[in-house]
């Protein structure tokens, strides 16, 4: 399977390269739904060539651990093909559920349009949440130009969170708690995972695995944790819409 890297290039589906003049008035929800509805059951029954008969010839899935275990972009209808036979059987993509309310209609642009919605979806080894982007067609029909699939969850291995997470009070007792969990002392605490690197990627790694109830050891060559932001920017901008207003009322 190839990736992202081997795209030479790729254009945004704008009516014009679509041969869609105008875009009639829609309902975003029931386009979603009768799109996701023959995406579905072409998914049940193993159809690649039924999935591929939903997407544009230019189209996009980008694939996060739920069915590669890796994260992975597929650009067009033969390397989704081969993605789809090569991983459809063996994770057995199954109960796909559209979520209708999340349905809208995007216009980013003058000459850009799209149906947008979000969808779950289960597989051999966990649970997965999905979106995608419908686009119109000079037929009428709308196809999806995006596919974005992503694991949530394990099935057996729930996260301690929310409800699960642990409710004893520790008044007084964490701290001795955290310096036997650092230390690695007990015989439960022994590391089954070591992660190098303690920068954003590899913290946001041992965050989850430790809510999953597995032990992480985490290595940083700097002395401390965050020092690889501390000796390279001398402010952390966040690039978030917050962020970015009042940057823009502050020029």
């Amino acid at each position: 399977m190839t990736s992202a890297i081997d795209i030479k290039s790729a254009a945004l589906p704008t009516l014009e390269r679509l041969g869609v003049s105008v875009l009639p008035e829609v309902d975003p929800a029931a386009v979603a739904q009768t799109w996701f509805g023959t995406f579905a059951n072409s998914v049940q029954k193993s159809d690649v060539d039924g999935i591929l008969g939903q997407l544009v010839d230019d189209a996009f899935w980008r694939d996060i651990l739920s069915l590669t275990w890796d994260f992975r972009t597929f650009f067009g209808h033969d390397r989704i093909q081969r993605f789809l036979v090569d991983r459809l059987a063996t994770t057995k993509l199954s109960d796909l559920q559209l979520d209708a309310n999340s349905a809208t209609l995007g216009k980013p642009y003058p000459d850009i349009a799209w149906v947008q919605a979000s969808f779950t979806f289960s597989t051999t080894v966990g649970i997965g949440s999905g979106i995608l982007r419908l686009v119109l067609t000079p037929n009428g029909d709308w196809k999806a130009h995006n596919i974005f699939t992503s694991l949530e969850g394990l099935h057996g291995f729930p996260e301690l969170s929310g409800p699960l997470r642990e409710k004893e009070l520790k008044f007084g007792t964490w701290p001795e708690q955290r310096r036997r969990e650092r230390e690695c002392e007990d015989p439960d605490q022994q590391p089954v995972v070591i992660i190098a690197g303690g920068g954003q990627s590899g913290l946001e790694l041992a965050a989850r695995l430790k809510y999953l109830g597995i032990k992480t050891l985490v290595v940083e060559r700097e002395a401390r944790i965050g020092d690889l932001w501390r000796k390279r920017y001398e402010a952390l901008c966040l690039h978030d819409t917050v962020c970015t207003s009042f940057r823009r009322v502050l020029s």
